[in-house]
This record gives structure tokens, sequence and C-alpha cells, in this order.
């Protein structure tokens, strides 16, 4: 490690792993090949039924190189939201640049991304280069969706605020906030309206992993019942993720009454939209009546009868 090197601040990279025995080598090879010094590298496992934490074992046992390497592994498994937790209190360095484990990191991803810490943003997130399964790269990428520039009025009720896969946390965004209580949900939604909402957002306009698309766990099930289940998750992931955003809006800016009114109606609608899907009876009986969800189920019509038009047209 060089004079200068040694002035900088320790950064911690956080692979999270489960069940990925086809892709970890690659994700842990990125890792390990990261130029930035000094560098911790957490290798954690959700307690994996495959290999996964096998591969890992292996590939620490024959470094030899400059990083100072942890390797764990949960038992039993916690799930997303208690494994990022869990990684956020064992973490050494201030900085978590977090990856996954069937994506790749570029070598220098946490060289680029230190070049923004002296912003000290809460939340830094980049561009993106897609691969398919085996790895090859793919002609199209993921939109950017410009958290860092919107609204927090339209922030705090999205779906979508910045790409996971590309994120680096501050451990403010604990400290600030305590740690995510809502499980059924994902960090990104959670530490991306954090951070907004604290106003330390950065961006990194290169593409500086390689996110691969399409290696959601299979099934045999039917494809409509698939597509069912997935909107489910996704509408009680959102849920959770608005909950989340009033806890910690209450605590941060308890007087962004703005911002706490669209939550709760947005709870209100995500909460409508599941008990339309599983529960006709008590959608009826709870929701059907209720202003925000009559008004969101109009929009939802007119926007498919729209779209039926305009196919029927071509």
């Amino acid at each position: 490690m060089t004079g200068t090197q040694q002035d900088r601040p320790l950064v911690t990279f956080a692979l999270f792993a489960f069940n990925q025995e086809k892709y970890i080598h690659a994700a842990v090879e990125g890792a390990l090949a990261q130029t930035y010094e000094p560098l911790e590298i957490i290798l954690s496992d959700d307690c994996s039924t495959d290999r996964t934490f096998e591969i890992m074992q292996e590939m620490v046992a024959n470094y030899d190189g400059p990083h100072r390497l942890v390797l764990r592994r949960n038992s039993p498994n916690l799930g997303l939201i208690e494994h990022v937790n869990l990684v956020f209190g064992i973490a050494s360095a201030e900085y978590i640049v977090a990856a996954a484990g069937d994506d790749v990191s570029v070598p220098h991803r946490v060289e680029k991304l230190f070049s923004c810490f002296e912003e000290m943003p809460l939340l830094i997130h980049s561009d993106c280069a897609c691969m398919d399964e085996r790895g090859r790269s793919l002609p199209y990428g993921k939109p950017k969706t410009d958290i860092e520039d919107r609204n927090l009025l339209d922030i705090c009720r999205s779906r979508a605020l910045y790409l996971g896969a590309t994120g680096a946390w501050h451990k403010d965004l604990v400290r600030m906030f305590g740690p995510i209580t809502q499980l059924d949900t994902y960090e990104d939604l959670v530490l991306g309206y954090r951070a907004a909402l604290a106003g330390r957002v950065a961006y990194v306009d290169e593409a500086l992993v390689r996110y691969r698309v399409g290696t959601g766990t299979t099934s045999e099930e039917p494809e409509q019942h698939l597509r069912r289940a997935k909107a489910i998750q996704v509408r009680k992931a959102a849920l959770g993720s608005l909950r989340q955003r009033k806890s910690d809006t209450l605590k941060h800016a308890p007087d962004r009454h703005d911002l706490l009114r669209l939550i709760e109606r947005q709870i209100c609608v995500e909460s409508a939209v599941i008990q339309f899907r599983t529960d006709m009876k008590s959608f009826i009986l709870h929701y059907s009546y209720r202003w925000p969800v009559v008004s969101y189920l109009a929009r939802a019509a007119t926007g498919r009868m729209m779209r039926a038009v305009s196919l029927s047209q071509r």
C-alpha cells in the first residue's frame, strides 16, 4: 500500500449471497479484484442450501492479496432485510459498497465511488451494464431513475428509486433512522428514500456493475399463477417500504405533513390492491368506498382501456 493509499479511509465491500452457486465465483472474483485500498471485504451467505458458501470458502482459502477478508454465514436464514441490518452492524468502515451474489463489480468500482466521498452522501449509486445468465453482454441497460433529481413528493410514493445492485451506503442511514423494521420489502426502497429525505444522494454516470438479468427462481407452476404471485409480492414490498417511509419521516422530518399525507394515501391504495387480489370480501368491506382507492381504480381502468384502444388501432 502506498503512502497515499494509507491516508484514505477504510471502505467495506459487502457481498450478499444466497443460493447462487452458478454465479458466486464471478461475483467473488469481482470483489477480490477491487483496486481500492484499504478495503474490507465481507462475504456474507444467508444460509444457502447449495454450494454457495463452500465456493466462497475455497476462494478465501486461496486468496493472497492486500484486502482484509471476512467470511461469514447466517444460521438460520435471516432474509434480505435482516441480513442487510446485520451487515450494517458488523462492517468496520463508514461506507459499505453493496454487491449481490449474481452480479459482478468492475475492478475500479470502489475506487470510482470513493471520488464522491468528500460530498458525504448517504447513498451513492451508478450506472450498470446488463448481462444474461451466461454472462453475455446485453444490448440494453437499466434505465436511470434519477432519484437525486426527483421531487420528494414523487419519491415518497415511488416503487423505483435506484438500482440496488449499484448502491453504496453510509452508516448514517442506520444511525439517523435506526435499523429497517419492515422485513417484507427491499432495502433500496427504504435506503433510497432515507437518503433522499436527508438530501444526500450522489450518482456516478459509469457502468460499475455487470447486472445479471433473468436469474430469478424457476418453478413448474403455471405462468399465470406465477405472474399473479409476483404481482402480489411486488405490492407487499411496496406496502412494507411505505410503512417504513412513514416511520422514517416521522423520525427525521415530522413537520413534513405533505409527505406523510401522500404516504398514508399510498398505503391505503397498496393495501386495497392486495386485498382486491387476495380477499375480495375484505376489499369490499374495508376499501371499496374509500376515495383514494376509487380514484386509483378509475385511473387504472382508464389506462387499460386506452392501451386496448391503441392496440386495436395498430
